[in-house]
């Protein structure tokens, strides 16, 4: 039964893979190439050791690369030639992912085309070594890493790089200039830009970041007018321990301030439980042996109807619960709150009488812990994100002329595309937050 099993869970295996690598040889067909290899690479994913799906997809990887050659010429021939060297950068990059190389025709297609491109990489990177922004090169280098080096022009463009740094030299003094006092993110991005260009600087700020805190302190206003009031204290500090981990996390941490952000959390919770006794009534059927009334010499069973009275409990719970967090950050107000209120009603009683189908019951009361528990998620859930629009409140929204760059920089932390960002790295370095940031680690 076990090998049946095993050989079943096989063919079906096989069947799937089977499956998928023929809907890749339709597409195929079709000369929808990359939509083929996906159904090969999911064929492959299902069964590594599948030789026929790893052979289709390299075919189908090799007919997507003798299109993006076509494509390269296209672009040369209408004098795109910065949409023919991305291409075919591009292609190259799928060549080491795929490791696959080229041969035979696309091979010296492929050679052709790289030979085209030596043109317009040597003028590009000529016409940026001898403009004002030394990053464009460093980005042009990146950005056409795979196209240099197949181009063999690695060394020629060394040659530029003394002239560059000479450029980058005065870029880094005029940041340098800026680096004082509050400016703690622009000191981390000129010292790693000086860093990157070996370009020495003394760079100072001061010993404190008055604009961020070195901890969250959560002052509890309480009132919990409710049974359990150690186990709503617990899950209160654990949540408070949340907050203050996520505060942590967030943007408005830092280990080089001495000051903490004081905040409130307000707790208040109303338990009532009532209780009624009383007397329950349950019918039910016995039988029991009485004169025939048509013989009376015979005796018939009739049922009887009796009825069991046993005492119950009735108990009407109310419970509610309204929380918060409120205090001031940067002069921003910083808070939230959530309030609900269940009700509940539940009997018990111990009667054990089986002849009327009664068992003992136990009441089932609101699971106090669980609901607080779940209010309290509700109030937590949302601070890091609250924390964050904070800070992008703060600095990408009030844009102060006086702190330009290390304003942007710190908006740059929560909204790296902003236009007010990239616009200020555009006319600094000539390109925009991504770029510095793939370059510099940012």
């Amino acid at each position: 039964m076990a090998r049946a099993l095993v050989f079943l869970g096989s063919f079906l295996l096989l069947s799937a893979c089977t499956s998928l690598v023929e809907k890749g040889d339709k597409l195929y067909e079709q000369g929808m190439y990359q939509q083929a290899a996906e159904f090969y690479q999911k064929a492959l994913e299902e069964d590594s050791n599948d030789v026929e799906a790893q052979q289709r997809l390299n075919q189908a990887r090799h007919k997507i690369i003798d299109r993006g050659l076509i494509e390269v010429r296209m672009l040369r021939l209408a004098s795109n030639h910065v949409g023919a060297a991305d291409k075919l950068e591009s292609i190259l990059r799928n060549q080491s992912i795929w490791h696959l190389e080229a041969m035979g025709a696309q091979a010296a297609t492929q050679s052709e085309e790289v030979r085209y491109a030596e043109q317009f990489l040597k003028a590009r990177g000529e016409s940026l070594a001898n403009g004002t922004y030394p990053d464009q090169f460093r980005w042009f280098e990146h950005k056409y890493a795979l196209l240099i080096a197949n181009a063999q022009l690695g060394s020629s463009f060394t040659l530029y790089q003394e002239q560059l740094k000479q450029v980058a030299r005065h870029k880094c003094a005029a940041l340098a200039e800026q680096v004082q006092g509050q400016r703690f993110f622009l000191y981390e991005l000129t010292q790693k830009y000086c860093s990157v260009w070996q370009v020495k600087q003394n760079l100072s700020v001061d010993q404190y970041d008055n604009a961020r805190f070195a901890s969250l302190t959560l002052n509890k206003n309480l009132q919990l007018n409710t049974s359990q009031r150690r186990a709503h204290q617990q899950l209160i500090d654990g949540a408070i321990s949340q907050l203050q981990d996520s505060f942590q996390r967030s943007i408005w941490y830092s280990p080089k301030s001495t000051q903490a952000l004081n905040m409130t959390i307000t707790a208040d919770v109303e338990y009532q439980r009532r209780s009624t006794h009383k007397q329950q009534e349950k019918r039910y059927l016995v039988q029991e042996l009485r004169q025939d009334p048509n013989d009376s010499n015979k005796q018939v069973k009739v049922d009887v109807e009796r009825v069991y009275i046993y005492p119950l409990v009735d108990y009407h719970e109310s419970y509610s619960a309204r929380l918060s967090y409120r205090g001031k950050l940067a002069g921003m107000l910083l808070s939230n709150q959530h309030m609900d209120s269940k009700s509940n009603q539940t009997t018990s009683h111990s009667a054990n009488f089986a002849e009327a189908d009664l068992q003992p019951k136990a009441a089932v009361f609101l699971d106090q812990k669980a609901l607080f528990s779940s209010y309290l998620s509700y109030l937590t859930q949302d601070f890091e994100q609250s924390l964050t629009q904070l800070w992008q409140q703060q600095y990408c929204q009030v844009q102060r002329a006086d702190l330009n760059a290390e304003n942007v920089l710190r908006c740059a932390k929560v909204e790296p595309s902003n236009n007010y960002v990239n616009s200020w790295f555009e006319r600094q370095f000539g390109i925009d937050h991504q770029a510095m940031r793939t370059l510099y680690g940012i």
